[in-house]
């Protein structure tokens, strides 16, 4: 049978849902990284922000900065939840 051929039930055959399991773990795992890694970014932000005075132009900018990144941040942790989801329970 032709591994792309549909079953009678329209479904395809578990071949397919089983590659595709190992393209959501990997997906998963760099997008859990990656938001680390992102946040992590902002945090460092965060810190010089607060060594800069209140009226700063600069710090206005990390400011800027830091809320942009832990909005993709937590876009990408969303992403991952969402990765998840088809991954087999452990």
């Amino acid at each position: 049978m032709d591994p792309m051929q549909e079953k009678r039930d329209g479904l395809r055959p578990p071949i397919v849902v089983a590659t595709t399991l190992l393209f959501f773990a990997r997906a998963a795992t760099i997008v859990d990284e990656t938001w680390h890694e992102i946040d992590r970014v902002a945090s460092a932000l965060d810190q010089r922000a607060v060594q800069l005075s209140a009226d700063s132009a600069e710090r206005a900018v990390l400011e800027l900065m830091t809320t942009g990144i832990r909005e993709l941040a937590r876009r990408l942790e969303q992403t991952e939840a969402a990765l998840s989801a088809y991954l087999p329970t452990p």
